[in-house]
């Protein structure tokens, strides 16, 4: 389907009233060329693709197994699907919505599976470097993500009283990104998450073993990325990465530890994972997709690499 008499492109988004979908519906509401059209995912099956026929692209942000189900039946009909889930993530055929590394979405695929924030994050961070022959493919990787990264479901963990002043491991060992980004690196990946009593933002730290050196993992990232308006590789890492800096924007942002410490050269990479990690994301493989101009849409790159505090505006 393309755009309407408006010119614009109906896009279905299934799951708007959480948080990734939130973002994504406020994003598409301010489109030039496209348009949200929301629509209840607890409907029945019959209901939600009678709907969707009538869209060029449906955006799912649901729970794993409704997600999964609710996109084959779209995606049957021939509408295009965005899946913001993390069910279709390592299937084969299906194409990963990370365009950096893995481009745009070919034009004869049916369903483009959203990344996850934590992987968006690694994997910018490490992809290049592995598909260089630079690092070791067996990686440690520490990241730590905001409340908002745990949906709307109630927790006891996530409790203001038992968050607040405080921060811990969770879902050690058992984290279900660490398939995602081992699948994707091409690497073995031990992975730790820890709740940070923020709302919004990430920040991974990968642990590499390299024969190389910190300017020479440093430099392939710059060049990796020199074309990348929306990826900064800093000059080192500091307060630059600080995810207040990058709170509401499409940006990641990495760095290389300056020294190899212990065998090891820390990578970073921070990014705002509803953003960047999510609807953003999404809006990126969308415009790329219906043949858009990537940014469209999107907040504009960064104009230079951030350092320094980053002020309370940059704060929402």
């Amino acid at each position: 389907m393309t755009g309407g008499q408006d010119d614009s492109f109906p896009i279905a988004v299934l799951g708007a009233s959480g948080y990734a979908g939130q973002v994504l519906h406020a994003l598409l509401m301010h489109h030039p060329r496209m348009r949200p059209v929301v629509v209840d995912g607890r409907e029945s099956e019959a209901s939600v693709v009678a709907i969707c026929r009538d869209v060029a692209a449906a955006a799912l942000a649901l729970p794993d197994e409704i997600s999964h189900t609710l996109s084959d039946a779209i995606a049957a009909t021939g509408v295009k699907v965005v899946d913001l889930s993390s069910a279709q993530r390592t299937a084969p055929g299906v194409h990963y919505g990370l365009p950096e590394l893995f481009g745009a979405p070919p034009a004869d695929a049916t369903v483009v599976s959203n990344p996850g924030c934590y992987p968006t994050a690694t994997l910018l961070a490490l992809v290049p470097l592995l598909r260089a022959g630079l690092v070791e493919p067996a990686v440690s990787v520490v990241g730590s993500s905001g409340t908002s990264g745990a949906g709307k479901a109630l927790r006891e963990d996530l409790h203001f009283s038992e968050l607040y002043g405080n921060f811990f491991p969770y879902a050690v060992g058992r984290h279900k990104h660490i398939a995602e980004i081992s699948h994707h690196a091409r690497a073995e990946v031990s992975f730790v998450t820890q709740l940070l009593p923020i709302v919004r933002g990430l920040g991974v730290t990968a642990f590499v073993r390299t024969e190389h050196t910190p300017a020479e993992l440093h430099a392939c990232l710059r060049d990796a990325y020199a074309d990348a308006p929306w990826v900064t590789v800093l000059d080192a890492p500091g307060d630059g990465l600080g995810v207040r800096h990058i709170i509401g924007t499409h940006q990641a942002v990495l760095a290389v530890g300056p020294r190899k410490d212990g065998g090891v050269v820390p990578v970073f990479g921070a990014i705002d994972n509803l953003m960047r990690g999510a609807a953003s994301q999404a809006l990126h493989n969308l415009n790329l997709w219906l043949g858009l101009p990537a940014g469209l849409g999107l907040p504009a790159p960064l104009p230079h690499a951030p350092a320094g505090p980053p002020g309370m505006a940059r704060f929402g």
